[in-house]
C-alpha cells in the first residue's frame, strides 16, 4: 500500500505542470483557429489552396510555371496540409533544451512544449487523429490531448535529441510534426530525415532557438560550460569570436533548411523571445487551419 501511495504522489508531482501548460497552449490556440479542417476523410489530401511566391526553403518541383509565366514573380501552388488518418507529434528533450539566456523569457523546452501542445489542439479541433511519436495509437478529443501533455512533461531527462527512428516506425503516409532545437550534427539529422520522409505524408519541422544561440549576445570574459557540466572553455573577449560563431550558426540553419527542402519537409524557425502566437499563425495555413478574424 505504501508503495502505491508513493507512486501516486510521484505521479501527481510530475503531472503538476500539466494544467498550466495546457492553459497556455489553449490560450494561444484559441487566438488562431475555430474553423474546419480541409478534409475530414482519411487519405492524402491534394486539393489546391492558393498560390504564393517562391521562397528559398521551397522545393523547385513545387513551382507552378504556368502561373509564374503570367507575372514577373515565381509562384508555387500551395496545397493544404496533407490530410491523413493520423498526425504524430515529437518534441525534443534533453539538457540542451533546458538552455535559456534570459530568465525573463521562456526557455527552449517550455516554448517547444507549448508550441507542440498548441499544434495538437489545433489539429484536434480539425478532427485530426493525433498521437505521440513512439506510440502507434492515436485518437481525438481531450483524452488524446492529455496523453500528449503527459508525454511532454513526463519524459526522461536523457530523451533523444532527434526522433528515434530505430525503435519506432511511423505509419505510412501519417503526418509528423517535430519540434526541437535541431543542433545535432547534420549527418545525424539527415539520417533521421531519410527514414521519416520515406513514410510521412507530410512533415513539419519547428526549430526552437534561444537568441543567444543565434547571435552570441554576450560581452566581456565568459566561461562556457558544456552539456556534461565538465568541459569548460574560457573566452576572454566574446566579441572577438562573435562573427565566426554567428557564421557557423547561420551555416547550420541554412544547411538544415536545405535538408528539409531536399527531403520534402516544411521548416519554421522560432526564437524564444518571439511571440509564439505569431509563429503558430505562420504554421496554421500549412496545416490547413483557417484563422478566424473579427
Amino acid at each position: 500500500m505504501r508503495a502505491l501511495l508513493n507512486l501516486r504522489q510521484d505521479a501527481e508531482h510530475v503531472s503538476a505542470p500539466l494544467p498550466a501548460l495546457m492553459m497556455q497552449a489553449q490560450t494561444i490556440a484559441a487566438s488562431i483557429i475555430h474553423g474546419q479542417h480541409g478534409q475530414r476523410k482519411s487519405g492524402a489530401g491534394e486539393r489546391f489552396w492558393q498560390f504564393r511566391e517562391y521562397q528559398d526553403t521551397d522545393r523547385p518541383q513545387d513551382i507552378d510555371w504556368r502561373q509564374s509565366a503570367k507575372t514577373d514573380h515565381i509562384f508555387i501552388k500551395q496545397k493544404e496540409w496533407q490530410a491523413t488518418q493520423k498526425t504524430y507529434l515529437w518534441c525534443a528533450g534533453g539538457v540542451s533544451m533546458d538552455f535559456s539566456s534570459d530568465k525573463k523569457v521562456d526557455g527552449k523546452q517550455t516554448c517547444a512544449q507549448i508550441i507542440t501542445l498548441a499544434l495538437a489542439i489545433l489539429l484536434g479541433r480539425g478532427e485530426e487523429q493525433i498521437g505521440v511519436f513512439g506510440d502507434v495509437s492515436a485518437g481525438r478529443g481531450e483524452k488524446a490531448l492529455h496523453k500528449i501533455g503527459h508525454y511532454l512533461i513526463e519524459r526522461p531527462e536523457n530523451e533523444n535529441h532527434l526522433p528515434d527512428t530505430q525503435n519506432f516506425t511511423l505509419p505510412k503516409n501519417a503526418g509528423l510534426i517535430c519540434v526541437g532545437d535541431f543542433l545535432s550534427p547534420l549527418e545525424d539529422i539527415e539520417e533521421a530525415l531519410v527514414t521519416l520522409s520515406a513514410r510521412a505524408g507530410h512533415c513539419l519541422m519547428v526549430q526552437i532557438l534561444d537568441p543567444a544561440e543565434i547571435n552570441l549576445s554576450y560581452d566581456g570574459r565568459i566561461r562556457f560550460t558544456g552539456l556534461d557540466n565538465e568541459n569548460t572553455t574560457l573566452v576572454n573577449n566574446v566579441s572577438s569570436i562573435r562573427a565566426d560563431y554567428e557564421q557557423r550558426m547561420q551555416n547550420h540553419i541554412a544547411a538544415l533548411q536545405e535538408l528539409c527542402q531536399q527531403y520534402g519537409l516544411t521548416y519554421v524557425l522560432h526564437q524564444t523571445d518571439a511571440d509564439m502566437t505569431q509563429t503558430l499563425r505562420s504554421v496554421a495555413p500549412l496545416l490547413d487551419i483557417q484563422e478566424v478574424t473579427s
